[in-house]
């Protein structure tokens, strides 16, 4: 009787769950998008006492508003330097991934409601809340975060292009694939798929008979030319960084073996959603043989074309993808699954989906918390959101103006692998009151807005973590530096742990 009592209400909440979303699929959709933007704004400045390492970077450097960096293009970067000079609170920039996220999330709402009914629609947006990309990683918003509202838009208005055939819509999906490689150029993957809808769909090629594919390249291009001139005057540096970092083959083996981690790292990565999806097909009742149009073939080739893509570009050039890379592949895999195989959308199916959607959405923010709060009980290691930033940045800052009576204005990172030393020097750019430019690495050709007679003029403080000695790079361009006492500062955990151990030289100025 207790069980039967106890179970009455959870089931009878449930069901009204579930009716309200049947008549108000929209709000519902608010409702979640909403939660989801509170939560994973606010969790990640409780519980993370210094900034995420992408979120110093994004800080660091953005403030120097460049059409390009060595590393990547910035339009990231000017979005997180524009909403710190709005807010003036550093912690700000936590917003910037879950509002992209949910942009995101928002935008194949949009679009699916063009190509499906509202509940396959609404269940395929719910189901991506169980994708790492859009709640657990979207905290660190950089590149891979800012490009998932684009891609979506260059679906969805390149989808109203060759339906509807109208003009505006051809102009806003080229020039939403342009903001896709203003966020980062895997944007690439995006376009050779769109590119290869429109020569092999028939119903796409037809288009070319229309002005409407010239005008999508024309936006295209007039939005992403400031960029694409300063990667031709600097040599196409973001290139030479993504060589570097995927692994490249040595062995024979390892052409199939790379292409197949690769695969294996986004099914796994897949699993929540395919769970979530996995709950609408028991039971699920015969229906008449669905005909495939457009639709269905567009959605399907969104949904797999990038990753093929990916795939095959990496197997040619033999390098192992990074992980990461697949952030922004599978915001229409859930919708065109749905389309091309309808689910079981009777209420019983719909509350267990429901019930199962609410404990993901409960258990990936506690996940988060907990391994921020406690993973230290457990792990003595060195981590971006428990480093010390702040304190560093305050006695070096002091230390400086004590020893040279001026303002600090320049710091220099070191080439170390793993980044150490470029971590420090953002959390010291960012952390500073007196906020000094980055010199990269200790590197002007990686910095274009360092002037080295003003450094030199000015003076920098040159940080590094790693071994003791200043790295060669930094001695060689800066041989008049002088080495100062390292730091051994506490980590910000709830357990005493290893302190984190901080280098670092001045350069004195030059009277």
């Amino acid at each position: 009787m207790n069980t039967l009592a106890t179970s009455a209400p959870s089931a009878s909440l449930l069901g009204q769950a579930v009716a309200f979303a049947r008549r108000r699929p929209g709000a519902t959709l608010a409702w979640v998008l909403g939660l989801h933007l509170a939560v994973w704004t606010a969790l990640p400045i409780l519980v993370c006492p210094n900034l995420q390492l992408d979120l110093a970077e994004d800080l660091a450097l953005g403030k120097e508003w460049q059409l390009g960096y060595w590393k990547h293009p910035p339009l990231p970067w000017w979005f997180a330097d524009a909403l710190h000079r709005l807010t003036g609170q550093i912690d700000s920039v936590y917003l910037l991934g879950p509002l992209v996220a949910v942009l995101c999330l928002y935008f194949v709402w949009r679009f699916a409601r063009e190509v499906a009914d509202p509940i396959i629609a609404l269940t395929a947006v719910l189901a991506l809340e169980g994708l790492h990309y859009y709640n657990f990683s979207a905290v660190k918003f950089a590149h891979d975060q800012m490009q998932l509202p684009f891609w979506v838009l260059t679906g969805w208005f390149g989808y109203r292009a060759i339906t509807g055939k109208r003009t505006l819509d051809w102009i806003l999906s080229g020039a939403f694939l342009a903001l896709a490689f203003w966020s980062k150029y895997a944007a690439f993957a995006l376009a050779a798929t769109v590119g290869l809808i429109l020569l092999f769909d028939p119903r796409a090629r037809a288009s070319w008979r229309t002005r409407g594919p010239y005008l999508m390249a024309i936006a295209f291009l007039a939005v992403l030319g400031p960029n694409l001139w300063w990667l031709v005057e600097n040599g196409f540096k973001p290139f030479l960084y993504v060589d570097n970092r995927a692994v490249e083959v040595s062995h024979w083996y390892q052409f199939i073996t790379f292409p197949l981690r690769w695969t294996v790292s986004q099914l796994f990565f897949l699993i929540p959603v395919t769970a979530l999806i996995g709950i609408l097909f028991a039971q699920r009742p015969k229906r008449p043989a669905k005909r495939v149009d457009f639709a269905h073939r567009y959605v399907a080739a969104l949904a797999l074309g990038p990753f093929l893509v990916t795939t095959a570009i990496a197997a040619l050039v033999g390098r192992l993808p990074v992980a990461m890379w697949g952030y922004p592949l599978w915001s229409f895999a859930p919708l065109a699954f749905l389309m091309w195989f309808p689910p079981n959308t009777e209420d019983r199916r719909l509350r267990l989906f429901t019930a199962v959607f609410a404990v993901v959405f409960v258990v990936f923010p506690l996940a988060y918390a907990a391994d921020e709060l406690f993973e230290p009980l457990l792990k003595d290691r060195q981590k971006a959101t428990h480093f010390p930033g702040r304190a560093m940045a305050e006695i070096v800052t002091r230390r400086w103006h004590e020893a040279t009576g001026t303002p600090l204005r320049y710091v220099g990172g070191a080439p170390l692998p793993g980044g150490e030393g470029e971590f420090a020097a953002n959390n010291l750019a960012v952390y500073s009151p007196d906020h000094p430019h980055v010199i990269v690495h200790g590197d002007p050709g990686l910095s274009p807005w360092i002037d080295m007679d003003d450094v030199e003029r000015r003076g920098a403080v040159l940080i590094w973590q790693g071994p003791p000695d200043m790295p060669a790079a930094l001695r060689t361009r800066f041989p008049r530096a002088q080495t100062q006492a390292p730091l051994v500062l506490p980590q910000l955990t709830l357990a005493p742990n290893s302190p984190a151990v901080v280098h670092y030289g001045m350069l004195p100025p030059q009277r």
